[in-house]
């Protein structure tokens, strides 16, 4: 689902920017980042954290986004980044062979998504064994979750309980989680060998 004018205002902020900056480069603590690995950042927006990626780490970076103005956004000033792509794509049919990346990051992105469980099995899909996903996000609790569902199908209601039946379904293992009191939730996990 694409974001609203007030709501892609903000996202698009230097501040947001920097803030998001911030928890990828502390999330990204806890990977084992080998140069000129292949990242995936979904939905990527203006395309700020897969440049800072792309220049600190020095990966190849895909970022992917639904929305093709922050695509057109995030591909301006990308000459100097010969390692950055972005495409226009929808997370729950990614246009990538199984395995191609060694990392992929999704922040803010999943309670975007109304079918987020199929987003999260083509992250699944299209990383490599022994990868690592990165991800930060609003989380609800069930009840809240069954009363967002009544109002709102274009949505996704991310609950813990079926985040982690899906950690655990797909056997990736956790090597970092927080849930903060506001309900935002961050984690980095890693998928187990084929």
């Amino acid at each position: 689902m694409k974001m609203g004018k007030i709501e892609k205002w903000f996202m698009n902020t230097e501040h947001h920017a920097e803030h998001v900056i911030r928890r990828a480069e502390k999330l990204l603590q806890y990977v084992n980042v080998k140069e000129k690995g292949n990242l995936l950042e979904v939905g990527c927006g203006n395309g700020a954290v897969s440049k800072y990626v792309a220049k600190t780490y020095r990966l190849n970076v895909t970022g992917i986004d639904v929305d093709p103005e922050q695509i057109r956004h995030a591909q301006e000033n990308i000459n100097n980044t010969p390692n950055v792509r972005f495409l226009e794509a929808d997370s729950i049919d990614l246009p990538f062979q199984d395995n191609d990346f060694d990392i992929v990051l999704s922040f803010g992105v999943m309670h975007h998504i109304s079918n987020w469980t199929d987003a999260l099995q083509e992250i699944n899909r299209v990383l490599k064994p022994k990868g690592y996903f990165v991800y930060w996000d609003i989380v609800y609790s069930k009840w809240l979750a069954k009363i967002g569902k009544l109002f709102s199908h274009k949505y996704g209601m991310t609950t813990m309980h079926a985040l982690n039946v899906f950690i655990e379904k797909t056997h990736f293992f956790t090597i970092h989680s927080k849930l903060s009191r506001f309900h935002h939730f961050e984690a980095v996990y890693r998928k187990n060998e084929a």
